[in-house]
């Protein structure tokens, strides 16, 4: 790792992890190497960077330097009442926005201080969220947003957590009602009322292209696990579209999987440009890592390949 420097080291896994999610989201790739004795468990998760990212990342964690993320949601309403909920046990915590160029829509981040994480966690896990109910359970942020959009719709308030297992890593997103309203939330929740199914597919990676094509034409789509596959619900006033753009729908074939996100962006831009349509599908795989699945017309993939592996050749030439 020649062209790349340490630049913090942490006691904690968690807050490692923590500051390298920070400083992808601001476009710094980073690696944490895991310089503990195997034997005695001593020393640290040392950070690092490469060479050309030192200043911009340093000035990054100084900013948030004393604190640790504890939760995040692309809406403010359930990140706030968490932070309602922490500060009614005398737990300070602070809600940055996250402004990324990359993402439509602002991530709001609940931050506590860095002595504070451990009384945290029983809040965060759900164990002493007191008064509040887990109604459901997702696994990506566009679907549980749209659910949470359904809960407002109705005047439920709700608290969105993103439970992460023993190594902190992302597993799944709870919501939260109030516990005089879970027998309602749920009812609303699992009907989808003012919601109608439209479509069918056998996997949930199909489901996830479709959703990304109804959303490319402005329909929010509901994807879920039923007996006889992944079912596609639509807003109801859309049914019809949402049809017509499902009948109309391309043969979409697997490009490549990515682990690094800023790396498939950059190929999914790159094929574009070349009058490629793209579709990104990100997914949780068994490691707990996020792989992006770039999927192409059929008849693109030769083009798109040969686009993907002279540029990337080059670039490894280099």
């Amino acid at each position: 790792m020649e062209e790349w420097i340490k630049i913090y080291s942490f006691d904690s896994q968690y807050q490692a992890e923590m500051s390298k999610d920070l400083l992808e989201q601001n476009d710094v790739k980073a690696v944490i190497i895991n310089a503990k004795d195997s034997l005695f468990l001593l020393g640290e998760y040392e950070l690092y960077v490469h060479n050309s990212d030192e200043k911009k990342a340093i000035s990054i964690i100084n900013e948030f330097k004393g604190l640790t993320k504890v939760d995040s949601f692309i809406m403010r309403g359930p990140i706030e009442r968490l932070k309602d909920e922490l500060e009614a046990n005398d737990i300070t915590s602070v809600i940055k926005v996250c402004r990324n160029p990359r993402y439509v829509l602002d991530n709001y981040e609940l931050y506590v201080a860095n002595e504070d994480v451990q009384r945290v966690v029983p809040f965060i896990t759900g164990e002493q969220l007191k008064g509040w109910s887990k109604a459901q359970t997702c696994t990506k942020t566009t679907q549980t947003r749209f659910r949470i959009e359904i809960l407002n719709h109705y005047h439920i308030p709700s608290i969105v957590i993103k439970k992460r297992d023993a190594k902190f890593m992302k597993s799944e997103l709870n919501i939260y009602v109030k516990d005089d309203d879970l027998t309602q939330a749920t009812e609303i929740l699992h009907d989808l009322k003012g919601w109608a199914k439209v479509h069918t597919v056998s996997s949930q990676n199909m489901a996830e292209v479709v959703e990304k094509q109804l959303g490319k034409e402005g329909i929010k789509a509901i994807i879920e696990h039923l007996p006889g596959g992944y079912a596609i619900f639509v807003e109801g006033p859309f049914c019809d579209e949402a049809k017509t753009i499902i009948s109309q729908q391309k043969s979409w074939k697997l490009l490549k999987t990515y682990t690094d996100s800023i790396e498939a962006q950059y190929a999914a831009g790159l094929l574009e440009n070349s009058g490629i349509e793209v579709v990104s599908v990100y997914r949780d795989d068994i490691r707990m890592m996020v792989d992006i699945d770039l999927y192409v017309e059929e008849f693109q993939l030769d083009k798109a390949t040969e686009i993907i592996n002279t540029v990337f050749l080059a670039t490894d030439d280099e």
